[in-house]
């Protein structure tokens, strides 16, 4: 994001050329156990006033009382006129230091780690230490991060890390005890030079093994290009604590740096849970960590926000409710799958407060990243139609965790709130002398009359009643419009005068034209829901091409290159869920214990078998699955569905569907037996012919 950019030349200042080890809490160390050598090695800022030759810039006080040094971590902005919204994601990155006496002349293979014994009451979680050399004393030589507990009262021990990274004759060490630099207090009772072990790498989580990515045979795609996907996907993988999350997380890719953001992580988790449940898990445990830090609910933006621990208006995108929803229903942890749902809850409860909703439309309004819309006014002036129908899905998704956690009083609330949400967004979004949705400009009572690509995004959930969905179908099917039929949709129509085609690095111009995954998974799960099923198979399958072996950002509309950052987590992971769980139509509810197999066949692949093998379902004893299918063009449908499981656990079901609902029968062969058995109609689904049955070693279904 546009926002992102604006961070990348910190972000390479920090990592280039070194390895950023970070800090970890050791509580069995003590002033008299510490191998310190020289006392010159040694700060324990014992005696009052005496800073003992460390440098303090005065924003940060540096008192020293009581035998410890006094850090006020502060924003330089009044509090009167309170923090402007790009502050609050921002901060002021000051990178304040304290600095050490020169001339340490620390020999770099004497020492290799740096200790504090410090209190931290800010909500800071990352600091850095950098240092200069005798060499070339007016230098930085490198940075290493550290990381510590947040607003904590208890003394705690932190060691940073920095191993083989110090080279020739230390001169002199700087601290920046702080990233984000808005409010608390850090005491730190000494310093201390020591030598130990190297720290050992955190085992990587497994997301590219051969052991674990699915086997596919698919017209036009290899087998590498699908690897490749999840290749993207591990380059994105942070293994050490970051910004408050103690679980190993993920990037965005490429030049966006070791950085964690709620929006990009919970589009990883789409791909990355098919190849390992127990890392998306513990993604989901390391979100509500992060989230509890804030009182008003809110999961930050990223892990850089300025105001975490504060309350605030800004956080982004919340594709959390999906990835939420989707791994708690795949688990079979109970514990896990309550703190899903009280993040969930939590994050609502910012969504929908007073300071976010418009309590006389009942919208949800924004700022830029918390939508894409090209916004950049004050919070609570512009409603934009995709952030309300993420929040409307949230509500959804919580109602429906809620009930399978049998909760049922706080469901009806949350399925309420949804259908209050929904009635806001016909009334207000809706112009029926265009047949679209528009953003609503809740100050000035308009719409602001921009066709974006978000203007399908109601068709998601019933949201769009029938009659506006077929006005809306005609619109997207007008390939002057999004580019139908040619390549995928086009974030902005093709009319607007604001219509171009970025390239290059990233900038916002990139929402006013160009191809993005995000955009058109939004559109494709809304086909699904609104029963064109044949529209569905057709946008999925041209996501797949176009972004097959182009794992970027977004993709120009005229010529299809791939445009931003070339090696991008988001679009990697969605790639992988559109052919797992749209074209394969793959998906698993460990609380209904049932897997689901629902394919979108596309026109360009009637009449020829696609298979993927080995995917895994998180049962408690993982099962393998095996899947061929193909579709005639006189529309009959062979499936068949294998795992080379001796054993499937009982009380597991099969659930096959395929598009439109007609009164035919279905044939199952299992073994030397076969029966024919009626298809019927399913709750959840429009316009599908579905069975359940009995999950078994090998099963072939033949709907005719």
């Amino acid at each position: 994001m546009y926002l992102k950019k604006s961070f990348q030349i910190l972000i390479i200042f920090l990592l280039t050329g070194i390895v950023a080890y970070p800090a970890e809490l050791i509580t069995s160390i003590t002033r008299d156990s510490l191998n310190i050598g020289e006392s010159k090695y040694f700060w324990g800022f014992d005696k009052w006033g005496n800073r003992e030759g460390w440098t303090v810039p005065d924003i940060l006080k540096g008192t020293v009382s009581g035998g410890v040094l006094w850090l006020t971590i502060q924003s330089e902005h009044k509090k009167e006129t309170g923090i402007p919204w790009e502050t609050q994601v921002w901060g002021t990155n000051q990178g304040y230091k304290i600095v050490s006496p020169s001339g340490l002349s620390i020999p770099a293979g004497k020492f290799n780690k740096i200790v504090f014994r410090l209190r931290n009451l800010s909500p800071e979680t990352d600091g850095f230490v950098s240092w200069c050399t005798a060499e070339h004393p007016d230098s930085v030589a490198g940075v290493i991060r550290f990381t510590m507990k947040p607003d904590d009262k208890e003394w705690q021990n932190v060691i940073c890390h920095i191993d083989n990274n110090w080279k020739g004759t230390i001169d002199r060490i700087k601290i920046q005890p702080a990233r984000m630099w808005q409010r608390g207090d850090i005491w730190i009772d000494w310093i201390a030079l020591t030598h130990g072990k190297i720290k050992e790498k955190i085992t990587r989580p497994d997301l590219c093994g051969s052991d674990v990515v699915p086997k596919i045979k698919l017209p036009g795609i290899l087998q590498k290009d699908f690897d490749d996907a999840f290749n993207v996907l591990d380059e994105c993988l942070i293994t050490d604590p970051i910004g408050g999350f103690n679980y190993p997380v993920m990037s965005p890719g490429g030049h966006y740096g070791g950085n964690w953001w709620q929006l990009d992580l919970s589009l990883e988790v789409a791909g990355t849970k098919w190849v390992n449940q127990k890392f998306v898990e513990n993604i989901m445990r390391g979100f509500s960590e992060v989230q509890a830090q804030n009182p008003d609910g809110r999961i930050d933006l990223w892990s850089g926000s300025a105001i975490r621990g504060e309350s605030g208006d800004v956080s982004s995108l919340p594709a959390y409710f999906e990835a939420g929803y989707d791994v708690a229903t795949r688990s079979d942890d109970s514990t896990l799958q309550n703190i899903i749902y009280k993040t969930m809850k939590k994050y609502l409860s910012y969504w929908l407060s007073p300071n976010k909703r418009d309590t006389k439309t009942g919208l949800v309004t924004s700022v830029f990243e918390e939508t894409f819309s090209p916004n950049h006014k004050a919070p609570g002036i512009i409603a934009p139609v995709d952030l309300n129908v993420a929040v409307a899905k949230g509500c959804f998704n919580t109602y429906k965790l809620a009930k399978y956690l049998g909760k049922k009083a706080e469901s009806d609330i949350f399925f309420n709130d949804f259908r209050q949400l929904s009635r806001s967004i016909n009334q207000f979004q809706w112009n029926e002398e265009d047949h679209v949705y528009y953003n609503y400009n809740v100050v000035e009572n308009k719409h602001d009359k921009r066709l974006l690509c978000t203007t399908f995004n109601p068709l998601q959930l019933g949201i769009a009643s029938p009659e506006k969905t077929k006005k809306l179908l005609t619109v997207l099917l007008n390939p002057s419009l999004f580019n139908w039929g040619i390549r995928p949709l086009t974030s902005i129509s093709k009319t607007e005068p604001e219509y171009l085609e970025a390239t290059g690095d990233y900038n916002e111009t990139a929402w006013f034209g160009d191809i993005w995954t995000l955009r058109n998974v939004e559109v494709i799960n809304g086909l699904e829901d609104a029963g064109r099923h044949d529209l569905a198979s057709e946008l999925t399958w041209s996501t797949i091409k176009t972004f097959n072996k182009k794992y970027c950002e977004y993709i120009t509309p005229g010529t299809g290159s791939g445009e931003g950052v070339q090696r991008y987590g988001w679009t990697a992971s969605q790639y992988i869920q559109l052919i797992i769980e749209h074209l394969f139509g793959i998906n698993y509810n460990s609380f209904e214990k049932t897997i689901r197999i629902f394919p979108h066949i596309p026109t360009d692949i009637l009449n020829r078998e696609i298979e993927i093998k080995d995917v895994i379902i998180p049962l408690q004893n993982e099962l393998r699955l095996d899947l061929k299918i193909k579709k005639l063009k006189n529309g009959n449908t062979y499936i068949s569905v294998k795992s080379e499981d001796d054993s499937i656990p009982s009380g597991i079901f099969l659930e096959v569907c395929v598009p439109d609902y007609k009164k035919k029968k279905v044939l199952i062969k299992r073994g030397n037996e076969s029966q024919y058995q009626p298809v019927s109609k399913i709750n959840d689904l429009t316009n599908v012919s579905w069975i359940k049955i009995k999950m078994e070693k090998e099963t072939e279904i033949i709907f005719k």
